[in-house]
């Protein structure tokens, strides 16, 4: 059993953050939280070993709900609008995952930079490919992330690298999910991943609902993203109602159905979706690199969505959820600059925090498991170094609890991430 002394955030809602300065977290040698504690609780846990961590910082691991892993090498590159991006970056990297090398290669460095920048858990698309996936399975098994991934599933309107076969597609992700789905006690998980509406048949995305349905998976795909999507979606299927429609007529709403950006959404499809259940992961950086929109998140949080934080490399250029917080908070303040005549509550560092952590955590049925400090959940977490990220390296009399969480969501990377540790073992750990 282990006793971590430091400056302790502990999201409880989106409204509450518990703050411990210094705080006590405790986390027992099978990996679960004990507790947080405002004194030293070694009485209480005699023969505990305790880690000081002098002026560093605690909180959850972070909670990636959207990201794409072969898109990495080209995070940070393009100025396109989304379809068109797609077809000059995103087709032509991901065909290139039928070698394996290849994919070994960008597996391992993916999830090596997902522990750097202190994310535990992700939400992950692969491509295509039933090997690409499994290795990439297998590199997040050794390095000792929470992951929940799937092959992307693809039966027309794609290139011919990358267009399958109904039945071939169905096949392959069956056999992933029947390797890999719940292993290590569900440390790793399996997505069903239709790509999006464009490029799957309703032959497909049924059969991946049934799939889902039987082993009871998870869904992920993207939804109302760009404007030009949606006209080709309407194109392609005339007989919905709405975007929406065609994947509520094919099953594949739920619980544990996850969808990207949501930024368009009709009245109708947003009922649809909080009656059903389904997630949706909030991606600002993505949103603007792409030139998407601005999804309007305090509305969709009145109406009873659920609504987590997702980077979407490589739409998004960092897989940083510092930085994917900070633009969350940016993102609030454009839409009232755009929506003077409504402003709505801008988004605070302590709800940014709560949307990376417990937030995301509900937006993949994983909130009794992780995303904050409540005793008897699994001990994910990270050690923040503050001093890198203040130019006055603690100096200066802006030290405060909520100061200092401002200065990292805002000016802290992956060079803050001191350890980062996932069911109480460190998988990165720089600490002295």
């Amino acid at each position: 059993m282990r006793i971590y002394k430091g400056l302790i955030f502990n999201p409880v809602s989106g409204t509450r953050l518990e703050i411990f300065d210094p705080g006590y977290l405790v986390v027992s040698a099978q990996g679960l939280i004990e507790g947080c504690f405002a004194h030293n609780p070694l009485k209480r846990f005699p023969g505990a070993k305790t880690v000081d961590l002098g002026q560093k910082v605690i909180i959850p691991g972070l909670v990636d709900t959207h990201v794409h892993l072969p898109q990495y090498a080209f995070a940070g590159i393009g100025n396109l609008e989304l379809l068109p991006w797609l077809e000059k970056y995103t087709f032509p990297r991901e065909s290139k995952f039928r070698e394996r090398k290849l994919a070994a290669e960008a597996a391992e460095i993916f999830f090596d930079d997902l522990a750097l920048n202190g994310t535990t858990t992700a939400l992950v698309y692969g491509t295509i490919h039933h090997e690409a996936t499994d290795l990439a399975f297998r590199a997040a098994e050794k390095k000792g992330l929470r992951v929940i991934m799937g092959k992307v599933m693809m039966d027309r309107q794609s290139p011919k690298s990358l267009l399958e076969k109904t039945q071939d597609s169905l096949l392959e992700s069956e056999k992933l999910i029947r390797k890999w789905h719940g292993k290590d006690n569900g440390r790793l998980q399996y997505a069903l991943t239709p790509r999006f509406a464009i490029t799957c048949s309703t032959d497909l995305m049924r059969g991946a609902a049934a799939l889902a349905k039987k082993y009871g998976a998870y869904i992920q795909t993207h939804l109302s993203e760009n404007k030009n999507e949606i006209a080709f979606v309407k194109k392609l299927f005339p007989k919905a109602k709405n975007y929406t429609d065609v994947y509520d007529s094919c099953g594949l709403l739920g619980s544990k159905t996850i969808m990207a950006h949501c930024i368009h959404l009709g009245p109708g499809e947003r009922k649809t979706l909080n009656k059903s259940g389904t997630k949706i992961a909030h991606c600002p950086t993505s949103n603007r690199f792409l030139q998407s929109g601005v999804m309007p998140y305090r509305k969709w949080l009145r109406e009873g969505l659920c609504v987590g934080l997702g980077t979407d490399v490589a739409g998004g250029y960092s897989l940083s959820m510092l930085n994917e917080m900070k633009e969350a908070i940016e993102t609030s303040k454009t839409y009232n600059i755009l929506n003077p005549k409504s402003p709505e509550k801008i988004i605070t560092p302590a709800e940014a925090l709560y949307l990376a952590t417990l937030g995301g955590a509900k937006v993949l049925s994983l909130d009794k498991e992780i995303g904050n400090f409540t005793p008897g959940k699994e001990a994910d977490f990270i050690v923040l170094d503050p001093l890198p990220s203040d130019p006055f390296k603690g100096k200066s009399s802006y030290q405060s609890p909520l100061e200092t969480l401002s200065r990292l969501i805002y000016r802290a990377g992956a060079e803050s991430v001191v350890a980062t540790f996932v069911r109480g073992k460190a998988i990165n750990n720089n600490l002295k």
